[in-house]
């Protein structure tokens, strides 16, 4: 059964969903919600070991996890390309996304896309950046703490995946979908399930716990805040927002704490509100799903009319805890993406990843190829053991005695074979090198004739040694058939036909020469049956005078229905092709007819 892991990383708190089973059928398996320790001396260590404390303790698998981030380290841009090719769309889109990013440096954030519409003018795509550092940072808290993720996500991808499986998506209406987090608020807009608009409210559920860097009230007159038109959406910066964590956090006082809380929920529905009214949708938003930490007074209530609930995207006994589970929705949609369902891809480390899938493509061929070469390698070692194992054992012997026997042995007073040189050579040589020279022959082939003898001589050495390694090929099978059927050609009056030719070579045995059997299925037409018989014998009697001839067996022929020649059948020739070929016949010549 396969099995796989949802991880959101906050800013304070974390939650865990563990799936065993399909997209389609599935049940959780494992869940877990917690908060980090606040020390930000540590804060990096401290998070890997809560980490790690809780999946020990819920055994939480180590592989095909999926990651989530808060979406208050990114921002969503929308750019218009004049293609639709995703290839050419990764190498172009840092560069196109740069002038929409001012606050940070292209170098150092990771973008990813997706696309929403195509038309003639192109493509439009929804850009997300993510600071390469914040991201390295989550990274290495999950390595920290035993998980590597496959990848890693924003939550506004994550809560729309969980979403998908809750059957809230219908056609020509539009939806909202919330996740409240823990310093920030995900907000999807959604049309007949398609992703249309992506945005980030920089204030959460733990925004309160939280001290800001002094500026106006953002409910009092005047304020930047107050003088937004409500029908404008303004997509907030995590560059203008700087909060700090309280290193010694006071007992709360309930109510500031109820003010405070008051005043986020007032915050986010007013950027309800404006992405309502802003929203380039063709058809209206007919509802709000909300998930994430819980706001009181938000669930519930409506916004410009459009009602809020709380999105449930959990079967009826799947696992999930009664009270509570809005919480873990982001992570379960981290979950089933890794299960292989969702309708949004995304990859915040497809930068990182590229050159390991890169790499996939070719590992099984370099698996491949690197076995090839392995058995090559023991092959050749092999071979090279064996050669030695022949000189250690007899070659070496061999050669030495082959050594003593053509050359000068002067320590045991034997004379070579080569030592003196042979005396019909020493003789020509003092011929040609007189004044008369060789009478009949020139210079040149003087020295031809002293080439060719050393040859000659050269290979009878050889074959005393036993270093001949001439090997006589097979008689041609084919070369004899034609030879054959050129003597049939050639016998005057004759009008033979054949029914069926087959060759046979056969290797001498018991001191006899190599030969060729032809069998003959032959006709002989002709005014009579006797008429056939003579031309028959007249063919046999052309084999026997050529010198190439070894033998036929005459079979006993059958006369044809009415008397108009003969029949034999099977009628085999032999041949000795050598013969022809020794008598000065080339062998590419036999067969001229």
């Amino acid at each position: 059964m396969a099995r796989s892991c949802g991880i959101r990383i906050g800013p304070r708190r974390y939650e865990i969903v563990v799936l065993d089973g399909s997209p389609k059928k599935h049940q959780i398996s494992a869940y877990y919600s917690g908060e980090f320790p606040t020390d930000p001396e540590n804060a990096e260590a401290e998070f890997a070991a809560a980490l790690r404390k809780t999946a020990k303790e819920h055994h939480i698998p180590h592989e095909n996890v999926g990651l989530v981030i808060d979406s208050g380290h990114g921002a969503f841009r929308r750019i218009q390309l004049p293609f639709s090719d995703q290839s050419k769309i990764e190498q172009v889109l840092k560069y196109e996304v740069e002038a929409f990013l001012p606050q940070w440096s292209i170098d150092d954030v990771v973008v990813d896309f997706l696309p929403i519409s195509e038309g003639e003018q192109g493509t439009e795509l929804l850009v997300s950046a993510v600071p390469k550092s914040e991201l390295g940072r989550l990274l290495r808290i999950a390595e920290r703490a035993g998980i590597e993720p496959l990848d890693v996500e924003l939550e506004t991808t994550a809560l729309v995946n969980a979403a998908s499986t809750a059957e809230i998506f219908v056609d020509e209406s539009s939806q909202l979908l919330v996740h409240v987090g823990d310093l920030s608020t995900s907000v999807v807009v959604v049309e007949s399930g398609q992703v249309r608009e992506m945005r980030v409210i920089h204030i959460g559920a733990l925004s309160q716990d939280a001290k800001k860097k002094p500026v106006e009230d953002e409910d009092s007159p005047g304020s930047e805040s107050a003088e937004k038109s409500s029908a404008e959406v303004v997509e907030d910066d995590p560059a203008e927002r700087e909060l700090v964590f309280l290193e010694n956090p006071e007992e709360p006082d309930p109510a500031q704490t109820s003010r405070r809380l008051d005043q986020a929920v007032r915050r986010i529905r007013r950027e309800l509100g404006r992405t309502i009214s802003g929203g380039r949708t063709t058809h209206p938003v007919d509802a709000i799903y909300v998930c994430g930490m819980d706001l009181p007074g938000l669930i519930g209530s409506d916004v410009q009319g459009v009602p809020i609930y709380l999105l449930d995207c959990f079967d009826e006994d799947g696992g999930q805890p009664a009270d509570g589970y809005g919480g873990l929705v982001v992570a379960y949609g981290a979950a089933i993406r890794q299960l292989g369902g969702g309708v949004v891809v995304a990859s915040l480390r497809r930068e990182e990843l590229r050159y390991t899938g890169a790499f996939e493509r070719i590992e099984f061929p370099l698996a491949v190829a690197c076995l090839l070469l392995t058995t090559l390698l023991g092959v050749i070692c092999i071979l090279q053991v064996k050669q030695t194992q022949w000189q250690r054992d007899g070659g070496l012997f061999w050669l030495k005695s082959s050594n003593n026997y053509m050359v000068d042995d002067l320590a045991k007073g034997r004379v070579g074979l080569l030592n003196p040189a042979p005396k019909e050579l020493s003789d020509y040589a003092e011929l040609i090198d007189s004044e008369t020279g060789d009478p009949d022959r020139t210079p040149v082939e003087s020295l031809q004739f002293i080439r060719d003898d050393l040859a000659a001589r050269v290979l009878g050495l050889r074959r005393t040694l036993g270093q001949d390694a001439d090997v006589s090929k097979p008689q041609s099978a084919f070369v004899a058939t034609m030879l054959v059927l050129d003597v049939l050609n050639s016998t005057a009056g004759a009008r033979p036909s054949l029914r069926r030719v087959r060759s046979v070579y056969q290797k001498g045995k018991r001191g006899n020469t190599d030969s060729v059997v032809v069998y003959l299925d032959i006709t002989f037409f002709a005014e009579n049956s006797l008429r056939g018989t003579e031309d028959y014998e007249a063919f046999a009697r052309g084999l026997q005078a050529e010198p190439w001839f070894v033998e036929i067996d005459k079979k006993k022929s059958v006369p044809l229905e009415g008397d108009v020649g003969i029949s034999l059948t099977n009628v085999p020739v032999t041949v000795d092709v050598a013969k022809y070929v020794a008598a000065g016949n080339e062998v590419a010549e036999a067969g001229k007819m």
